[in-house]
């Protein structure tokens, strides 16, 4: 009789190694790491830009997004809600529910962005001002043409 234990290890470890591939063949991608200036206010937008640098992959003509992650961590009991937006605040944006973010909810757009983790304090809690939170950018897209 086979042990189905080793199985079924073996099948978690093979879906967890899919996952971390990247979106489809021949994806690259850029990632970027910001900390956002203080939150010294409770309902205002505090902006952090993330974009590719000359070191990352270069998005060839007709690169288009496959997949993005952002994360966003701080220390403190703050309730901070955080959004990550393609070119602007204004939209189109997607919200953060918890630490981190995987979506397709940019595939298709332009992969050099910019994109924006949006982040507004909610409440201070027993964290006091200014809150400074480090957030990270991952943007899969695929390669285009050479550029």
């Amino acid at each position: 009789m086979p042990d189905l234990s080793f199985t079924r290890l073996l099948c978690a470890g093979l879906v967890c190694w899919a996952a971390s591939l990247p979106a489809s063949a021949g994806d690259v991608a850029w990632t970027a790491n910001r900390t956002s200036t203080g939150l010294h206010a409770l309902r205002t937008d505090v902006v952090v830009s993330y974009a590719p640098t000359a070191a990352d992959p270069r998005p060839g003509p007709g690169a288009r997004v496959t997949r993005v992650h952002a994360a966003r961590r701080y220390a403190g009991d703050a309730r901070v809600a955080t959004r990550l937006c393609w070119r602007s605040a204004d939209g189109p944006c997607v919200e953060l529910r918890g630490t981190q973010l995987d979506t397709h909810a940019f595939d298709g757009l332009a992969p050099e962005g910019p994109f924006l983790l949006v982040h507004r304090a909610l409440n201070w809690v027993n964290t006091p001002p200014p809150l400074f939170i480090p957030g990270s950018v991952t943007v899969w897209f695929s390669s285009g043409g050479p550029r």
